[in-house]
């Protein structure tokens, strides 16, 4: 990695934010509490449980680390955390250094990114570990045969909540005999902003009396489609709010650029009058959960490259949500579909007759009321795993 950091700025960056792990000493005399979350999307998984620790547990020293420099930077100013760092690589001096300075009494661990020293080591010195939100699936490294030591390992965590019924299953084909059936605490923490207030002056004088497609974390294969909708007749007088989910000047200038001369940046649209304007691109960070509540139809991107990004966040608005065809890493998006509120699109042929159902407001209301009732039934698993941990922590 030495090498490589001379001249890629990414493992540069890496190396050097680890450099100032753990600047602060833990103290001895509070009960230690350390999550570690793989990325931010991680984080925000993990976040309802790890904020309910911090009101069950308020004396006690709560750590939160990641592997992504990305997630770092975002919450390394947390306010439910003592401390955020970025974890040291996985190596056995690492990890034994590590519980050492930390010594911690209980260990979260969100969803996966599992780290075999830290674990082993957590184990040997019978620190609980609790993994949450877990997801397996058949296709996962861990079936493979090599990848025995790690399901091995996995299996002697305290406690193991899983997600949904097939994780479940293949929790107890690995010989786990009781795993929890916890469900996903993203749902909850979706809930909760959408029941938050917000205000926007200007994103509401531009939806207001009007239809609004609201395109959340967008990428140009998303953009492509949706352009074609945009300028069809079953589509006239609806607005629209695009979201990429890659700020760079770069991408955000094509995406005007598609778009023609009605559209405007968030950022500039002060100098706009809201009637005018038929697109607005979301041009800032951490607006995107907000601004569905303004919207009558959610478009989530990411499901024509790695993965569908964020689905919740727009059902729990009670919006119908549209998404791309590579969504099985997700299972809400096999739920919402099974439910009505969620619709898979494959092409711009495919995105035609749907929108035109959509059109329709007693369908759209239908569809977007059984997308937050999916939410609704599916709620409940940040209380599950607290009492879970607190049974653990012997109270």
């Amino acid at each position: 990695m030495p090498l490589v950091a001379l001249w890629n700025t990414r493992v540069r960056a890496f190396q050097h934010v680890r450099k100032g792990t753990l600047l602060q000493v833990i103290p001895d005399d509070r009960k230690v509490i350390w999550m570690h979350c793989s990325s931010l999307g991680e984080f925000e998984q993990g976040r309802p449980v790890w904020e309910g620790m911090k009101n069950i547990y308020p004396e006690a020293y709560f750590l939160l680390s990641f592997f992504s420099r990305s997630g770092y930077d975002r919450q390394k100013n947390n306010i439910t955390s003592d401390q955020v760092v970025c974890l040291p690589l996985d190596t056995r001096s690492h990890a034994r250094n590590w519980m050492d300075l930390v010594h911690p009494d209980l260990i979260l661990w969100v969803k996966y990114d599992f780290w075999f020293h830290y674990w082993q080591e957590a184990h040997r010195r019978q620190i609980p570990v609790v993994l949450f939100a877990a997801r397996f699936r058949p296709d996962q490294f861990l079936t493979r045969s090599w990848a025995r030591p790690f399901r091995e390992l996995i299996l002697k965590a305290r406690m193991i909540a899983v997600q949904d019924q097939d994780c479940l299953d293949i929790l107890r084909q690995w010989g786990y005999t009781q795993p929890l059936l916890a469900g996903d605490p993203r749902i909850d923490r979706v809930l909760k902003i959408a029941s938050s207030p917000a205000h926007d002056p200007w994103i509401e004088a531009f939806t207001a009396g009007q239809k609004t497609v609201v395109c959340g974390s967008v990428w140009d294969e998303d953009v492509n489609i949706l352009r074609q909708a945009m300028h069809s007749e079953i589509m006239t007088g609806w607005r629209w709010i695009l979201a990429p989910h890659d700020l760079s000047e770069e991408r955000i200038q094509r995406i005007l650029d598609l778009c023609g001369p009605v559209v405007v940046r968030y950022t500039a649209a002060g100098d706009r009058e809201p009637g005018e304007v038929q697109v607005m691109v979301l041009d800032t960070i951490g607006m995107l959960n907000q601004v569905y509540r303004w919207g009558q139809i959610a478009w989530v991107g990411g499901g024509f490259g790695r993965s569908v990004h964020n689905l919740l966040e727009p059902a729990a608005y009670g919006l119908p949500v549209l998404f791309g065809p590579n969504h099985a890493k997700f299972p809400e998006a096999a739920g919402l579909i099974q439910a009505g509120g969620g619709f898979e699109v494959r092409n711009a042929n495919e995105l035609k007759p749907i929108m035109n159902r959509l059109n329709e407001d007693a369908y759209r209301q239908t569809a977007g009321d059984s997308a937050r009732k999916w939410l609704d039934d599916h709620a409940g698993a940040t209380a599950t795993i607290l009492a879970e941990c607190r049974h653990i922590l012997g109270e």
